[in-house]
């Protein structure tokens, strides 16, 4: 995954774990209904990962849409 820029801090984020106590990996699920998901590459389950601000704790989630 690239890297990331804080955009309230103009800092690098550092790639970070977010879990849900236990339950498994963070993924978006899709509709296979040719919808806007689909058109941009995004699989019925795609992963999820987290980018952390060091500075303000700013946490995003990003879907990896280069496969």
């Amino acid at each position: 995954m690239s890297e990331r820029s804080c955009p309230d801090c103009a800092v690098q984020m550092e790639q970070t774990n977010v879990t849900a106590e236990g339950v498994g990996d963070l993924y978006i699920e899709t509709e296979r209904d040719s919808g806007i998901l689909d058109r941009l590459g995004v699989e019925y389950q795609t992963p999820l990962f987290a980018h952390l601000c060091p500075e303000c704790g700013l946490t995003r989630l990003y879907a990896d849409l280069s496969e």
